[in-house]
């Protein structure tokens, strides 16, 4: 009974405080490897890259191992920051090849939601090599943003057998998504987006946080139900050439105010020249509000 209540505590625990998730299925296939690591059948989302590399130490079996118990597995991931979804107990499934499909998708997986934890994947392997020992391994520094991706793979006692993995990949992501149509010019307000999950696989700068697009101005006429890039989207200008404003200076205890024109329009955070209407003088400012800047 104090097992099972420790088990559940260390759970608990867990789910608390960290912010990854780590999840084991009942059976899981691997390449008949001398060595399992966690890194070799966990299924990941959120993962730091220091996590991912944690993982590759745990050792939790060999070439003999058929089971492993939850157990076993929570003493091996104590100090992890993940949440644990465990079964009472993992069996261990070989793959007949020296390379596993499906050990290869769920590392490609966890990489993939390492770097984009709400997004969801479709992942489709076209081709694996054949002439590799079962100590291969992935080297994921490519560009996973197109449709079709050689991955490098190698053995790590012999490099020089190595080859490529051909994967196709669907990314699906919650974009932010027109309600309605927007006119060039046009302001986008929080009632003008929602969000839907959506294929971004041939829209690759599509804009994925709705904070980032509400207040920003269409710079071309856009549909309803539109996805949004970063090329359909400017800053809202707020001063326009030839405009008066209030120009500040000095520290929040001693702030000065003056009348100034503006010499350039632009959007808040942006740097304009501004004239003294009374001596003619030119000042850099910062704009940060309607009618108000910031002298630099």
């Amino acid at each position: 009974m104090k097992k099972l209540v420790l088990l559940s505590l260390l759970l608990v625990s867990n789910f608390a405080l960290a912010k990854g998730e780590i999840t084991l299925s009942s059976a899981i296939e691997v390449s008949p490897r001398e060595v399992i690591t966690a890194y070799d059948i966990v299924e990941g989302r959120n993962l730091s890259e220091s996590t991912l590399a944690d993982l590759k130490d745990i050792e939790l079996g060999d070439a003999q191992t058929k089971t492993i118990s939850r157990l076993a597995i929570i003493k091996k991931f104590q100090g992890l920051e993940s949440n644990f979804r465990l079964p009472t107990e993992v069996k261990i499934l070989r793959s007949k090849s020296n390379v596993s499909r499906l050990e290869i998708e769920r590392k490609i997986m966890n990489h993939l939601l390492a770097k984009c934890g709400t997004c969801e994947y479709r992942i489709q392997i076209n081709s694996v090599p054949q002439n590799l020992l079962t100590d291969w391994e992935l080297d994921m520094n490519v560009d996973f943003n197109k449709s079709t991706v050689s991955i490098p793979v190698f053995s790590a006692s012999t490099p020089e057998k190595k080859g490529y993995v051909v994967v196709e990949l669907k990314k699906y992501a919650n974009v932010p998504v027109l309600t309605r149509p927007l006119k060039v010019g046009d302001v986008i307000t929080e009632d003008a987006v929602t969000t839907e999950m959506r294929l971004l696989q041939s829209y690759q700068d599509a804009l994925t946080d709705v904070k980032s697009v509400i207040g920003m101005q269409a710079t071309r006429f856009l549909t309803a139900g539109q996805m949004i890039s970063s090329r359909d989207l400017k800053r809202e200008t707020i001063l326009k050439k030839g405009q008066m404003v209030k120009a500040i200076f000095g520290a929040e205890a001693l702030e000065i105010s003056i009348t100034a024109q503006a010499e350039e329009g632009g959007a808040v955070g942006d740097v304009i020249k501004v004239k003294n209407i009374d001596s003619n003088k030119m000042f850099a400012a910062k704009i940060i509000d309607r009618g108000v800047v910031k002298i630099e």
